[in-house]
């Protein structure tokens, strides 16, 4: 069986395979933006010398830059380490049930341009005609050196079905079911693909440049026109069999408790008066005041609750994640909200339930997510 994310990231001639050693090096780098030399023998049970010779190599291939600090006491002061973010360049592509967006995205996470367009039709022409204008208005304006650009990442709506992999996307894209949907990207785009799960995408972004900076083991609720989500442990995505794990949806539909998405969101605030015609026209105009989002809050709690309850005894994360393309505030309202079911105390103490929080990810964290996969592949 194939293995997600579906499609090939192959590395440029003559780039060395990165060791092991190596990797956790640069994915130190990308979660904590710069590291003192000093410091990465303990942060990653590296001997002193093998630090030394990964930044020198790295520092020559041009992967990292080296400045100097003042010494915080005797002695030489230590290099501080980052990775030089000029160094390679990638596209992060969502595509979602009424949206399609792009990001420009660099070696260090930061986002170099960006651009999301409202489609009420996402018939495969349509979206491929789109994404070519966008990669070429992008990449017009981004001032990038186009010769670094490694490739791209696709975070596409849909669960993994079959042998071999593949999507099997939600009613919206449901002209997408039958494609070689790496190959139509592939040929789209003009450079290699990476396609992941939209979910996924966004709990890599968290993971790295999120709330897994300082929470390594979180789950990750993915609020969009349906929901999912996805698992970290121990500081990584966790895919398990068939690539699925974290499809929280499922649990919804087995508990029977509603199932609050932002297709429910755009019904109650369309209700209450206003006149969105997407989920992406209405994301960017509402927050906590608009009449209809608290009615939507009250019927979430219940669910997201049960699902947080579940999660702390299945899973046991530290954290529970409000994310996706929810509005910030109004994650951050539910979050407050939520108070999931305990079972009865055992010797006066509960069975400890993870904390839920909103999302310390900002942007659309499909699209920049999508852009660290072929990082990912290559250097993390």
């Amino acid at each position: 069986m194939d293995s997600a994310p579906l499609g090939t990231m192959p590395p440029p001639a003559g780039q060395k395979p990165i060791s092991a050693g190596g990797r956790q090096l640069l994915d130190l780098l990308i979660r904590r933006g710069a590291v003192a030399q000093a410091d990465v023998p303990r942060l990653l049970d590296l001997s002193q010398s093998s630090v030394a010779r990964l930044v020198g190599e790295f520092a020559r291939a041009g992967l990292v830059t080296l400045t100097s600090r003042k010494a915080a006491g005797p002695g030489n002061p230590s290099a501080m380490v980052r990775l030089d973010a000029d160094f390679a360049f990638t596209l992060g592509v969502a595509i979602t049930g009424d949206a399609v967006s792009m990001a420009v995205v660099d070696l260090a996470g930061g986002v170099r341009g960006y651009e999301s367009v409202a489609m009420r039709d996402m018939a495969p022409a349509r979206v491929v005609a789109e994404l070519r204008r966008m990669r070429d208005a992008l990449l017009a304006s981004a001032a990038i050196d186009r010769a670094r650009l490694i490739g791209a990442g696709v975070g596409f709506s849909g669960f993994f079905v079959g042998d071999p992999l593949r999507f099997s996307p939600p009613p919206l894209l449901a002209a997408w079911a039958d494609l070689d949907i790496v190959g139509t990207l592939t040929d789209a785009l003009g450079m290699p693909v990476l396609c992941d799960n939209d979910a996924t995408a966004a709990t890599i972004y968290e993971c790295l440049l999120g709330a897994g900076r300082t929470c390594p083991t979180f789950a990750y609720c993915h609020l969009t026109n349906g929901f999912g989500g996805g698992l970290a442990i121990d500081g990584r995505v966790v895919r398990s069999w068939m690539a699925n794990a974290g499809d929280f949806g499922g649990v919804w539909w087995l508990l029977d408790r509603g199932y609050p998405n932002l297709d429910l969101l755009l019904r109650r605030v369309n209700a209450a008066g206003a006149r969105f015609t997407t989920v992406e026209e209405m994301i960017s105009a509402i927050s906590c005041a608009t009449p209809g989002v608290d009615r939507w809050l009250d019927e979430a709690v219940v669910p997201f609750g049960m699902l947080v309850s579940i999660l702390g005894h299945v899973v046991s994360p530290e954290k529970v994640v409000i994310g996706g393309r929810i509005p910030p505030d109004i994650a951050a309202a539910l979050a407050e909200r939520i108070a999931p079911p305990r079972t009865p105390m055992r010797n006066n103490a509960h069975f400890p339930l993870p904390t839920v929080i909103a999302s310390e990810a900002t942007g659309d964290t499909v699209a920049f997510g999508a852009g660290l996969l072929p990082f990912a592949a290559r250097f993390f």
